[in-house]
């Protein structure tokens, strides 16, 4: 038995009850009382209702009218009593206190990355920002994916994230990232070219599914743009060609193994270690980092850079060492 038929079978066993105890007072006051027929039923319905004794002087026409009032008033406290229950009860109370909670969280937020679009590759990058424990902000338009989202805790915002409006709601003006994943390239162009307009300093990331929409995507204001099928056929290639290399790179990309990872950092303007050389702390032996790379401000790399090479602001420094060992050094570059 489904739950519509279960309450409506309740309903009429509570009717049948309500008839029965009305029927009842009916006949007693009749016997037992002396009323009259209409009297008793008038004076059994008031009991039923109210809950209190009324004197029975009223003309018939006027007790009429305080049944319909009586009738009215308690169909107008059922249904305020059904939705109090519906609200606190059914999820709606709840659900209200965990939007007040996102909105508030999201508020918080600075240096976050927004994920534009809830769809297949946007679960799964969600997936992976939350197992680095970054702060990231949804935007989808699917009702659907929202509660999906909402569900499995992530910070989520129901709205079309090509419009300016949206975005906004995401503190994208505070963001550091923002990756457009929407399935349509159209939409990934439109979701560019308003963060890019809203935020020049933002490093975006699109999805792209044809080939022709990535210098469009580029010119909107992409710094990089990404074919999902493409990536994952060239890593099932490698997979078939060299599964050792394919495993050991999943590895030290996936953020789960504490073992080996790779990190990118930054070094900004007031670092103590500008114009000085890397061994001066990142080849020190308690730290056990490797510097894989230096991506220059110039958009040269250094492959495997040598201790004497001397870091520059804003170069990146790709870093590979355990998860313990990098949160050691982020915090002092």
């Amino acid at each position: 038995m489904d739950q519509g038929k279960e309450k409506s079978n309740v309903l009429q066993i509570l009717l049948l009850f309500f008839i029965a105890f009305l029927g009842f007072g009916t006949v007693g006051f009749v016997f037992f009382k002396g009323m009259a027929l209409w009297d008793a039923f008038y004076f059994s319905l008031i009991i039923l209702i109210t809950h209190f004794p009324h004197q029975v002087k009223e003309t018939f026409w006027t007790q009429i009218v305080i049944i319909i009032l009586i009738l009215g008033s308690f169909a107008i406290v059922a249904y305020i009593l059904k939705f109090l229950a519906e609200y606190f009860f059914e999820g709606t109370f709840k659900e209200n206190r965990r939007k007040k909670m996102m909105k508030k969280t999201i508020a918080g937020y600075e240096n976050h990355i927004i994920i534009c679009g809830f769809g297949r590759v946007g679960k799964q990058i969600a997936e992976e920002l939350s197992s680095e424990k970054a702060d990231f902000v949804i935007i989808d338009r699917d009702v659907k994916e929202q509660n999906t989202a909402a569900n499995k805790g992530f910070p989520v915002i129901l709205g079309d994230p090509t419009e300016e409006e949206t975005i906004l709601k995401a503190k994208v003006l505070k963001a550091k990232a923002l990756i457009a994943a929407a399935g349509s390239d159209i939409d990934n162009l439109y979701i560019t070219l308003s963060a890019r307009s809203l935020n020049p300093d933002l490093y975006i990331v699109s999805r792209c599914a044809k080939e022709e929409s990535i210098a469009k995507l580029k010119k909107a204001g992409a710094d990089k743009v990404t074919m999902p099928e493409q990536l994952s056929g060239y890593h099932m290639a490698s997979m078939a060609l060299r599964p050792n290399v394919v495993d050991f790179l999943d590895i030290i990309v996936d953020g789960k193994h504490d073992e080996l990872q790779i990190d990118e950092l930054e070094i900004q303007s007031d670092s103590e270690f500008v114009n000085q050389p890397i061994s001066s702390y990142l080849y020190q032996k308690n730290n056990n980092i490797n510097v894989l790379a230096i991506c220059r401000s110039d958009g040269t790399t250094r492959i495997n850079p040598q201790g004497d090479e001397i870091i520059g602001i804003n170069d990146k420094l790709i870093l590979m060492g355990g998860r313990q060992d990098l949160e050691k050094i982020i915090p002092r570059i």
